[in-house]
């Protein structure tokens, strides 16, 4: 920069200044504009350039050009504000949408001028995490079309059954087959719920793919948000309060475990031990230790208290979809891409056995007592005995593949969602329908989706 150009970039600050003009914040002016406009494209999935804006401290790493993203005090200088400004459509940000608005390129012109400042927590955050929750735009009063029941949960009583919807958690009276409620706020994509063990609490995770990830807390009795004490870069796969209810389990597509006290929302541990997608989290009867499945082909336990993993199973060699602890708490299943239920024992870990859990991919596992419930795409539930080796009972009555299960210890009932939106209640003991719907609020139960992702077009892509 010339000497002229330096006085008249100092008289202007010094200017703004002496007017009362606000120096600009990282948080509150420049994050969003990132998140929103630039991370699809620059984050930890997906690396344009070899440059990442997750994080302020991917934002000052320069990418694959070496030339540096951020030069303090010297906007022309930045790489990031040159992509912003200049006139090659081949290099102008973001690519994939319309230019930065004249106030925003503004904003980070000055913000660089200023110093390039972080007033958030820490550099290593995700830049999602520091921004102040969002309010989410409103579920449509009808759906013109049934969505996947990617996530059910059933109320404490058994009466009231939770289901994954579009921007919204729907209610469902299950004697009924009536909508009780719809709780909205929420991302546009639900994938799993949680309701704590007194029924108080209901936990949601839920995201937009390659943008935000979150875990969203209401209070059941007043439906009001409580807090999201979860927001990453990318979904939030799975949600799982422990047992005494004070503390809450959250898997995501950032690769990581975090673990968060539910009274004042803090994540206590952060856990990047697995490499790919966590797809399932769950606790064993005493809280002490915890479950994973993973896209990375593994399932690990951690210690719930200090976060140390103790042992990690490396018999799928295929995605793991779901784990959960059998009632002793030494063993473990597990499913997956490789169409099997594996058995195995924590301390090895050593495989006691696995079975014929779907024709296809198995996609979500509920256990109540002794019996094992997996929902698969190939329309089917499947129950097995923990106590009976290879022997289970297939559960017919979907027209669509079964993403979700989850089961009710009042009423020992089990609830299975489809790809179709359609809901079907079972009587557990006897494997019989008690009663099916379309979780479809105002909308036309029947109606096609699009074909389904087939194996390896995640649940977090698109």
């Amino acid at each position: 920069m010339s000497r002229l150009g330096c006085v008249i970039l100092w008289i202007s600050l010094s200017l703004g200044q002496a007017l009362g003009q606000a120096p600009v914040s990282f948080v509150r002016d420049i994050a969003p504009v990132l998140v929103k406009q630039c991370q699809g494209c620059h984050g930890p999935k997906k690396v344009k350039g070899g440059y990442r804006v997750d994080t302020f401290e991917h934002l000052l790493k320069p990418g694959k050009s070496d030339a540096p993203a951020i030069a303090r005090g010297k906007p022309a200088e930045s790489e990031l504000f040159l992509r912003l400004t200049t006139g090659d459509a081949d290099d102008l940000m973001p690519q994939d949408g319309d230019p930065l608005p004249p106030k925003q390129i503004e904003l980070v012109k000055r913000w660089i001028v200023e110093g390039a400042k972080f007033d958030g927590t820490t550099e290593t955050a995700a830049l999602a995490g520091l921004l102040q929750p969002v309010e989410h735009p409103p579920a449509p009063e009808s759906y013109p079309s049934p969505v996947p029941i990617t996530a059910l949960e059933f109320g404490p009583e058994g009466e009231r059954l939770f289901a994954s919807g579009y921007r919204e958690v729907t209610i469902w009276n299950t004697i009924s087959g009536e909508l009780l409620g719809r709780l909205g706020n929420v991302a546009e994509r639900v994938y799993d719920l949680a309701v704590s063990a007194e029924g108080r609490l209901l936990a949601v995770a839920c995201g937009q793919p390659g943008r935000l990830g979150e875990v969203r807390l209401f209070d059941l009795a007043s439906g009001e948000l409580r807090s999201v004490p979860v927001t990453t870069a990318d979904v939030v796969f799975a949600v799982a309060f422990s047992n005494d209810g004070n503390r809450l389990a959250a898997g995501s597509a950032d690769n990581k475990l975090r673990l968060v006290e539910v009274e004042s929302g803090k994540v206590t541990h952060e856990l990047g031990s697995h490499s790919d997608w966590v797809n399932s989290v769950a606790w064993n009867a005493d809280d002490s230790r915890l479950v994973t499945a993973s896209r990375d082909n593994t399932a690990k336990v951690f210690d719930a208290s200090t976060g140390e993993r103790i042992v990690s199973y490396l018999g799928h060699q295929n995605y793991v979809r779901a784990a959960l602890f059998h009632k002793n708490g030494k063993e473990i299943f597990s499913i997956g891409d490789d169409q099997k239920m594996h058995h195995w024992k924590i301390e090895g870990p050593k495989k006691v056995n696995d079975s014929s859990a779907s024709r296809s991919t198995a996609l979500a596992i509920a256990r109540i007592g002794t019996e094992l419930l997996i929902a698969g795409d190939d329309r089917s539930v499947r129950a097995f005995n923990i106590n009976i080796k290879d022997e289970s009972r297939k559960w017919d009555g979907h027209k669509d593949a079964v993403l979700s299960v989850a089961v009710s210890a009042a009423t020992r009932q089990a609830a299975s969602g489809a790809y179709d939106g359609e809901v079907v209640l079972w009587n557990i003991d006897e494997g019989k329908i008690i009663r099916r719907f379309h979780a479809t609020p105002g909308g036309v139960a029947g109606k096609e989706n699009p074909p389904l992702p087939r194996q390896g077009e995640g649940r977090g892509e698109g």
